[in-house]
Formats: C-alpha cells, structure tokens, sequence
C-alpha cells in the first residue's frame, strides 16, 4: 500500500503523495489502517455495505428505495 501510494501513478497524485508523505509515521499508519478497511464489493452486490461474509448490513427499505 505504501509503495502504491509513493509511486504516485505516473504524477497524477503528486499532491497527495507530498501530503501523505509530510505526516507522522502514526498518522502515515493510521491512513494506511483506513485504506486496508475499504471494501471492494463483487459485480451484482445489491448492498452498499456488507459484513465478512457479504451479507447485507443495510435496511430492506434501503433497498428499495434505491430501485425507485
């Protein structure tokens, strides 16, 4: 994750790299741990956040509302 974000793809995120960069190592740490939590959710998935075994974690009328 680290070298992902200090490679900068290509120059694009520059910005971000220098501001990653200029934090403490605990605040470096703390980003990383934040990243690591995102979730990547398989194609279909009809939740917007799901537990470990992607079961919904969202009310049915979430749901619902969402088809309208």
């Amino acid at each position: 994750m680290r070298e992902a974000i200090n490679l900068g793809h290509n120059g694009e995120a520059t910005a971000a790299r220098l501001a990653f960069q200029s934090l403490p190592p605990a605040k470096q740490d703390a980003v990383i741990e934040f990243l690591n939590s995102l979730q990547v959710l398989p194609p279909g998935t009809r939740c917007r956040v799901v537990d470990e075994r992607n079961n919904c974690l969202e009310d049915e009328k979430d749901l619902a509302d969402a088809d309208r």
